[in-house]
């Protein structure tokens, strides 16, 4: 039992550590969505002149300015998703 707690404890220590290797600041200004389907969707209408091809509800994005610090929880070719204030938001690249 004491070898399952020393475990657990060291797991979540690496989990601690690694959480703070991915604070990263940001090169450019960036806009974030609190859904991948928003920021996609905002790309699409970019490309439109910034109209949407059919009506839509958006939420709400944030423009995040170059050097702002931010949690990086997942990034790929395509999109990032990052953690501010508690709260995740994506980009679509």
């Amino acid at each position: 039992m004491c070898k399952l707690l020393l475990v657990t404890a060291a797991a979540i220590a690496l989990d601690t550590v690694s959480a703070f290797a991915d604070m990263q600041s940001l090169t450019t200004d960036v806009r974030f969505c609190p859904s991948w389907a928003e920021a996609h969707e905002r790309t699409l209408a970019s490309l439109n002149n910034g109209r949407p091809r059919y009506p839509v509800k958006w939420k709400g994005c944030i423009w995040l300015k170059q050097g702002t610090k931010v949690d990086v929880i997942e990034h790929d070719e395509s999109w990032t998703e990052i953690l501010v204030n508690g709260k995740h938001w994506f980009a679509d690249e």
